[in-house]
């Protein structure tokens, strides 16, 4: 079937937008709130004229609100939580407006809600952006990596993992981590899946999905905070975090391909092929293989490397006279090794 011929019926009208609302509201207090509250804030990306990646039937800009109400929502069942929104409706917000949306309101995180669209159209899975530097680095790698095991883990996402990026002036590329930053904000982007890709499609393709993304991320919200709440009748308190060091310059991000990609060995036999792959990236690690059973001229999807090290054994489906494989990093570059004949 055509991905690109789909509709995802009913997320237009999943969300009544309502034109008067201000761009941030504070949420209803959940039962139970203590003087000082954490404050959260969550900002659907996008927005107004401003419409972000497209598919037919659905526009970023609103499955990012449906997510991001949602997301508030499932807080909002916490005790000692306060949440606010940048926006409840359709209206253009400019990068800087939304960090300082989060300042007003003392914020002690700013989340920004998005969807992926790459490419070429062949990447998928869920990741996260955070401050390259400091203790914001330190706090966003330890709640994003608590959101990736809900959006990931819980619920099968794959994991692109926890990134930076910085511009050539070593400050934050994404506008809206450099401002929050700048106002001593943690802050971090989530990008849920690819909207364009058919590996993801059944991640996001109904209301409920893209509201389930959203109480996905708050479950990993309310853990990174130690929250609980007698309604779910969880207690998140003794949840362990990824603890990393705050680091003094810009945590850069892997501009350079993997070091080494090799086939160490290939059999075919009915129809399919076995092989180990090898590859190193001292950076960023091994995300993706692809393979080439042509001599190069043609090559498959994307595939999972379904390895924690160095070495990955993969079976694949074709009948070729040779094998060449393409190992990806976590940043999408890629090195290719070199041809095996198949006898």
């Amino acid at each position: 079937m055509n991905f690109r011929k789909r509709t995802v019926s009913g997320l237009l009208a999943a969300v009544i937008f309502a034109a008067a609302i201000p761009f941030y509201v504070k949420a209803a207090p959940a039962q139970g709130v203590e003087a000082e509250p954490v404050v959260v804030v969550i900002d659907p990306g996008h927005g107004g004229t401003n419409i972000g990646g497209q598919i037919p039937g659905m526009d970023e800009k609103n499955a990012t609100l449906v997510t991001a109400l949602a997301m508030k929502e499932e807080l909002e069942k916490y005790e000692g939580v306060t949440v606010y929104l940048t926006r409840y409706g359709d209206q253009d917000m400019s990068l800087s407006d939304r960090p300082r949306a989060a300042a007003a309101v003392g914020a002690d995180f700013f989340f920004s809600i998005h969807y992926n669209k790459a490419v070429p159209n062949r990447l998928y899975g869920a990741e996260v952006w955070i401050p390259s530097l400091g203790e914001n680095y330190a706090r966003g790698y330890a709640c994003g990596d608590l959101i990736l095991n809900e959006l990931c883990d819980t619920y099968g996402l794959y994991r692109r993992g926890i990134k930076t990026k910085v511009n050539d002036r070593g400050t934050d590329y994404y506008g809206v981590i450099k401002y929050a930053t700048e106002l001593g904000i943690p802050s971090m982007i989530i990008e849920h899946c690819h909207i364009d890709n058919e590996a993801d499609f059944r991640f996001f393709n109904s209301p409920e999905k893209l509201q389930l993304l959203g109480r996905l991320d708050a479950t990993g919200v309310a853990k990174y905070f130690g929250l609980k709440s007698e309604e779910l009748g969880v207690d998140y308190s003794g949840v362990q975090k990824t603890i990393v060091a705050a680091p003094g310059v810009p945590v850069v991000q892997d501009m350079t391909p993997p070091e080494s990609a090799a086939i160490v060995s290939a059999a075919k036999a009915d129809g399919k092929i076995t092989a180990t792959l090898q590859g190193s990236d001292a950076q960023s690690g091994i995300l993706y293989y692809d393979y080439s059973l042509d001599g190069g001229l043609t090559w498959s999807t994307l595939q999972k490397w379904d390895s924690v090290g160095n070495s990955c054994n993969v079976t694949i489906d074709g009948d070729g006279p040779s094998l060449t494989v393409r190992l990806y990093n976590r940043y999408d570059l890629s090195t290719q090794s070199g041809i095996m004949p198949l006898g």
